[in-house]
């Protein structure tokens, strides 16, 4: 029933309007019909309410028959009189409440006062009409409402005089009841004037969201338009993208091959170079030899010249490989491990190789290391760098004044800066800037000397991911700034890690550090000890830390006749100290005393225990430092 209702409610509301119209209109249309609606409802209500208290009077017939003309309206707007529709429901309420008040005081045999005030109380709710159904720009209809509504406030009780049934013609009294009119027309300019302004306000929002809407269409459709557009756009994009994924896939292929290619040919001239540098030196080792045995007694004098140049050219040849060797060599040097380089002591190390030179040719030699007093870097690599660039200095010193070599070290954000400063012959940068880096390039030629030393400088420095710049002015000196890249991740460098033991280079504490992890046979053993003994050799560490936590109960006796082959060794190598880290609690109190006798007998250095691996690092982090509050730096080796 109630959806029954509801749909026959709906219908009616929308009686006259059709899709061509605007939406304001049917808007109104839709308003002015259920307004309509409602106003014959209540009044049908009333009819009603009248005829069961009264009986079928004449104000009651009066109130069925507005009830059928208050639907009116409907029927103009389904014919299209909209205005004529508005008009009607905006004036019909205030007539309507006139003919009923005078039709009233004739149905009662006893009237009331109450008679004269109710029908007013209409007449005021009716001035609301044509506001809610005019716009303020529709002038003329909703001011010819109001009108209408105002006179019959204004006639009120003229209209019931006329009939007869004025409120002092019927015999009542009240000395205020003239000023009611008044009363009622000033509450009336009240509504009026009030519904008018906010009238205008809510006309005024409407449009701006009007307006709003309407920019927000057009926003809408420029944004359909931009994205037709970035759409047109991505699909050129995909196709694009697909023709250079094309190319690309074929630009790789072709990079690849080219790369094998670039492999194979560098395989064959290292292995080239390895021929020349090492395969050579045998069969010039043999020459050199049988040149040493023939008796240059027995040669005429037309050999004997022959002979000094022979023994020169060989000379020569052995020159050549030897600085092919040491080229190979710091091209293999790139990934070598980074220790900890004191300046100072470095620096010292050179001028102690160098003294006879400094000696002979009275050269000062001024230093300054507080900005980046050490570096982690690759300390053989270093040493050459800086020992050419000083040697160099010496070498082309400028004879007329006192040769003055300045070394200092600078620190940046992620370099340290090497500055080596001379005032010798200095060198024509505009002529020679491009090749002095040359291999067995030279630019003083009435000096001795073969031009590879500026060459191994360039070389290590950007093996150790630095550069290198060079200022210089002929007769006025020269400076080379070496950056050097610094290096992250020092602590853990790993030498070799397996399923047994895992060795690496601490250069926080310069330090080689063995973690046994598990079990193991007597070989892996020697083939450790043997691989730690080589990078002694190499890298000359004084310290060692020997984790063997996991690995409590293997035989330290058949281990000692294995360390006993290399024992001499660690002498050589020059280890100072060693750490062993062991875990008590894994033996007796004598099986532990025994197992550390057999370790110290092992090795012939100074030894110490703990029983976690963070304390034996500290210990050997303190003994560092002790040694270098005596010594700044160990001679370089």
């Amino acid at each position: 029933m109630m959806r029954e209702l509801e749909a026959i409610w709906r219908r009616l509301s929308h009686w006259g309007t059709h899709t061509s119209q605007p939406i304001q209109q049917r808007r109104t249309v839709t308003l002015t019909n259920r307004i309509s609606l409602l106003i014959a409802a209540f009044t049908l209500f009333l009819c009603i309410l009248s005829t069961s208290a009264f009986g079928l009077i004449y104000s009651s017939q009066l109130a069925l028959g507005f009830t059928i003309l208050f639907l009116s309206p409907l029927l103009l707007n389904r014919l299209g009189f909209i205005s004529l529709a508005r008009i009607f429901l905006s004036t019909i309420v205030s007539l309507a409440s006139i003919v009923v008040s005078v039709v009233d005081k004739f149905d009662y045999f006893q009237l009331e006062e109450f008679q004269y005030f109710e029908f007013r109380l209409t007449l005021l709710t009716a001035t609301l009409f044509p506001f809610i159904l005019f716009r303020l720009k529709e002038l003329r209809f909703w001011t010819i409402a109001l009108g209408v509504n105002m006179l019959c406030i204004v006639l009120y009780d003229p209209i019931h005089n006329w009939f007869g049934v004025g409120y002092y013609q019927k015999g009542f009294s009240g000395p205020n009841y003239f000023f009611l009119t008044f009363m009622t027309l000033a509450a009336f300019f009240v509504i009026a004037i009030t519904t008018f302004f906010l009238k205008r306000s809510f006309e005024k929002s409407e449009a701006a969201n009007e307006t709003l809407i309407e920019e927000l269409k057009t926003k809408s459709s420029e944004l359909q338009h931009a994205n037709a557009v970035i759409q047109k756009q991505q699909d050129q994009l995909s196709e694009e993208n697909l023709n250079l994924n094309r190319e690309l896939v074929d630009k790789n292929q072709q990079l690849l091959e080219t790369n094998a290619e670039l492999i194979s040919h560098n395989n064959d001239l290292q292995q080239f170079s390895y021929t020349i540098s090492h395969n050579l030196r045998g069969p010039l080792a043999s020459i050199t030899g049988l040149l040493a045995l023939v008796n240059e007694g027995e040669l005429g004098p037309s050999n004997t010249p022959l002979l000094v140049h022979f023994k020169s050219s060989v000379k020569a040849l052995e020159s050549t490989i030897l600085d092919l060797s040491n080229i190979i060599d710091t091209r293999n040097r790139i990934t070598r491990l980074r220790q900890p380089i004191v300046w100072e002591g470095l620096m010292e190390n050179i001028k102690t190789q160098l003294t006879k030179d400094i000696e002979d040719n009275e050269v000062e030699i001024t230093t300054s290391f507080e900005n980046a007093p050490e570096i982690y870097s690759v300390k053989p690599m270093v040493h050459s760098i800086l020992y050419n660039l000083v040697s160099n200095a010496i070498k082309y010193r400028n004879p007329e004044r006192t040769c003055v070599v300045q070394v200092r070290t600078t620190k940046a954000a992620d370099h340290i800066q090497l500055e080596v400063t001379d005032n010798g012959m200095g060198i024509d940068m505009k002529r020679f800037g491009d090749k002095l880096f040359t291999l067995y390039r030279r630019f003083h030629t009435h000096i001795e000397g073969k031009g590879l030393g500026l060459f191994l400088v360039k070389l290590q420095t950007e093996a150790l991911g630095g550069k290198i710049e060079v200022r210089s002015e002929v007769d006025r000196g020269t400076t080379f700034l070496v950056k050097l890249k610094l290096t992250e991740d020092v602590n853990e460098q790993l030498l070799l890690e397996n399923e047994v033991v895992k060795i690496y280079y601490d250069a926080s504490i310069d330090s080689l550090c063995t973690i046994w992890k598990a079990a193991h046979s007597n070989e892996d053993f020697e083939n450790v000890l043997v691989l730690s003994l080589d990078f002694l050799k190499t890298y000359r560490t004084p310290n060692w830390i020997s984790d063997v936590r996991k690995v409590p109960y293997r035989d330290e006796v058949a281990l000692n006749q294995i360390r006993a082959k290399y024992k001499a060794e660690y002498v050589k190598v020059g280890i100072r100290r060693v750490a062993v880290v062991v875990n008590p609690a894994d033996y007796s109190a004598e099986g532990f005393e025994s197992k550390k006798q057999d370790i110290t007998n092992a090795y012939p250095v100074h030894f110490n225990f703990f029983d976690n691996f963070e304390t034996g690092h500290n210990w050997i982090k303190v003994e560092n430092e002790k040694r270098k509050a005596k010594q700044p730096d160990l001679p370089f080796q």
